[in-house]
């Protein structure tokens, strides 16, 4: 804003007291003023009765607000108590429509404070009601506002139902195809045939190829089988084997033994010709041998249960082996047939 010069400068100093008398207020021509009646809000009502800041929503008329009843707050009707918590006075229901629908919203009239969130900016209003004493003049209320009230519309939370009749009444287009596809991909579980009809072509197919696969599934099981039952065989073997060299080794050993005391005898009658033969040493000598004697016969026992033991395992593994081919020319018959 550019400064003033000098010259109007000294013109508002030399006509100050004419500015001043310009400032009182001239009426419009044909203008009288008004004396009127004491207002509903007056200070000497005001003083008896209590002011109540209502905020309403756009929309809502006089008539409207004529139909609500209001219950009066607790500090109102002789409580002494402040309003802190947030609670309703009462309930309005308006009809609303519109050029698609009609709805109906209701509303809460709630008490205003610190607390509840709600037009927080009413609680830093002030009351101003006219004065008759000074000529109708408005001035500020000596109490102010005993309530600050909102009417607050309550939200309507939309349900599902309606969207979800209206998707299960729809009917589902059909999406056109070009002419002259042929289906080749058959997901799993396309051929399941339904409880009472015929199987289809490709159902039949698909059961065969399912049977082959299943009895081919259960020779591979049995194959298993066999080989387990083969190599717990040989292994029962292995240790047989071992059991008998370790007792071929012993009686060695107890042969090698009785032919060392047989010729050591022999020499011992050797020697003795001379001397008169002594009838109770040879019956002793001869009480010794039969242990050893004993011995003997129950390795020669041994020996020969261990041959016949082989020789029945031997048997029996040839006829499992000829049972086994037997059971698979079978199976290839059958399936040639």
């Amino acid at each position: 804003m550019a400064p003033k010069s000098r010259k109007e400068v000294n013109d508002s100093e030399s006509s100050g007291d004419e500015a001043v008398e310009n400032l009182d207020y001239k009426p419009p021509k044909d203008f009288s003023l008004y004396k009127g009646k004491k207002s509903v809000f007056d200070t000497n009502k005001a003083a008896k009765q209590e002011l109540w800041l209502i905020r309403v929503p756009e929309g809502v008329t006089n008539d409207d607000l004529a139909s609500m009843s209001i219950n009066l707050p607790a500090a109102t009707s002789g409580s002494q108590e402040p309003l802190n918590s947030t609670f309703t006075l009462g309930t309005l229901k308006k009809k609303e429509t519109s050029t698609t629908s009609s709805t109906t919203t209701q509303y809460h009239l709630q008490n205003v404070t610190p607390e509840s969130g709600i037009a927080g900016e009413m609680l830093a209003l002030q009351a101003i009601i006219p004065d008759s004493s000074k000529g109708g003049r408005f001035v500020q209320a000596s109490h102010g506002f005993h309530h600050h009230l909102a009417l607050v519309a309550q939200p309507t939370i939309p349900s599902g139902s309606p969207l979800a009749e209206e998707i299960l009444s729809r009917p589902i287009p059909q999406k056109k195809q070009p002419d002259g596809l042929k289906m080749r991909f058959k997901f799993a579980g396309s051929d399941t045939q339904e409880p009472g009809s015929k199987p289809s072509k490709s159902g039949k197919e698909f059961a065969a190829r399912w049977a082959k696969t299943m009895e081919k599934r259960r020779q591979e099981e049995e194959e298993e089988l066999l080989r387990a039952q083969q190599a717990e065989e040989e292994a029962g073997e292995e240790e047989e084997g071992g059991e008998e060299e370790e007792e071929k080794e012993e009686i060695e050993g107890t042969s090698a033994i009785d032919v060392e005391a047989e010729e050591e005898e022999a020499s011992d009658n050797g020697d003795s010709h001379v001397a008169p033969i002594d009838e109770a040493a040879q019956d002793e000598a001869e009480e010794e041998e039969l242990p050893t004697r004993k011995r003997k016969s129950e390795h020669m026992d041994i020996e020969a249960t261990g041959e016949t033991s082989r020789k029945e395992k031997k048997e029996k593994k040839e006829k499992k082996e000829k049972k086994e081919k037997k059971e698979k020319k079978e199976k290839k018959e059958k399936k040639r047939e």
